[in-house]
């Protein structure tokens, strides 16, 4: 229940860097509109030249097309019909035409295509021209298409390709930040796997030192029970040679333990009880019990011998077999 209930009431934890997919996006939309402002201008600039170019194109074509027969511009109804046979295949779609003349003030025109309607003063281009003596305006009127629609079709496809673009940047951050955020979930956990592995190792090292502690009071226990029943303890290898002997040895035979380490025991042994030492030997090993045998042990000074009693234990190793022998000296006293 006490774990539940902080688990319950848990904030929400955001992506760590979730500000810059953010950025990305903003930073986007924003380089994105500057440009489509300066791409629309120059679109705009571009169709205005071109708008020129087309004006200065219609007023070349009614000059270099003027008839050479004088008198053709007479009476109206030839020159608007040589005028509309004249601008109806030329005339781009994007341009109305309208052409008045000045010789006389009337509002009807001389030739009206695609320029119906008022005339915006600010896009209208007029140039006045003389052909065959007659006095004409022309006036080329651009449709929303040419000059608008051209700098918003500009604008579109900047926006659409910046949105796009950062949609796709934002996208990868946003990819890049949950990598990063599960690489970081993943090294969190890990620590706290590490933490963990720290405080068990901390815990084996306190057993391993009441182990170390429980050990090493086993032996001096040992040690001073061997010390204070006056025993001599015995370490034999397979060959019947001493490896280790305790202390107690110098009180019994006036011997140093260093000096009796690599030699056989049974040389320590009376010549006359060295075959019932080796039958002791041999029993131990057959039998896996404790014998035990009386014998003399030779005395330093090789004149006197001391009466023991031997207790044997062969050593057997299930993997090699038999490893060595542990014996016991205790000096017996004779009567």
């Amino acid at each position: 229940m006490e774990s539940s209930v902080p688990g319950r009431f848990r904030r929400p934890v955001l992506w760590p860097g979730v500000w810059i997919p953010l950025l990305l996006v903003a930073a986007g939309l924003l380089v994105t509109g500057i440009t489509a402002n300066i791409e629309g201008r120059r679109a705009m600039a571009l169709a205005e030249a071109r708008y020129y170019a087309q004006h200065q194109a219609l007023v070349n074509h009614l000059l270099a097309n003027v008839p050479n027969r004088p008198g053709a511009g007479d009476s109206s109804q030839p020159v608007s019909a040589w005028l509309h046979a004249l601008f109806s295949d030329t005339l781009p779609d994007s341009l109305g035409l309208r052409i008045d003349t000045l010789e006389r003030h009337t509002k009807t025109p001389l030739l009206e295509i695609r320029a119906n309607g008022s005339v915006d003063p600010t896009r209208a281009l007029r140039t006045e021209v003389s052909p065959l003596d007659h006095h004409w305006i022309l006036t080329t009127v651009p449709s929303p298409k040419g000059l608008e629609e051209v700098a918003r079709a500009a604008s579109q496809t900047v926006w659409l390709a910046g949105f796009a673009l950062s949609v796709f940047a934002a996208s990868l951050a946003l990819l890049l930040n949950r990598r990063l955020h599960l690489q970081a979930l993943h090294i969190r956990g890990l620590e706290q796997r590490e933490i963990g592995a720290d405080h068990q190792i901390a815990n084996f090292q306190v057993e391993k030192s009441i182990l170390r502690q429980a050990l090493n009071d086993s032996e001096q226990r040992s040690r001073d029970l061997v010390a204070l029943s006056g025993a001599v303890i015995w370490e034999l290898d397979e060959n019947g040679r001493i490896g280790f002997v305790s202390t107690q040895i110098a009180e019994l035979l006036d011997r140093a333990p260093a000096d009796l380490v690599g030699q056989p025991l049974e040389e320590l042994v009376a010549p006359a009880f060295q075959d019932n030492f080796r039958r002791a030997l041999a029993a131990a090993r057959s039998d896996s019990s404790i014998e035990r045998i009386d014998l003399p042990l030779l005395h330093r000074d090789q004149d006197a011998e001391v009466p023991v009693v031997l207790r044997v234990r062969a050593l057997k190793d299930p993997v090699h077999g038999l490893s060595g022998f542990r014996i016991s000296t205790l000096q017996r006293m004779t009567l």
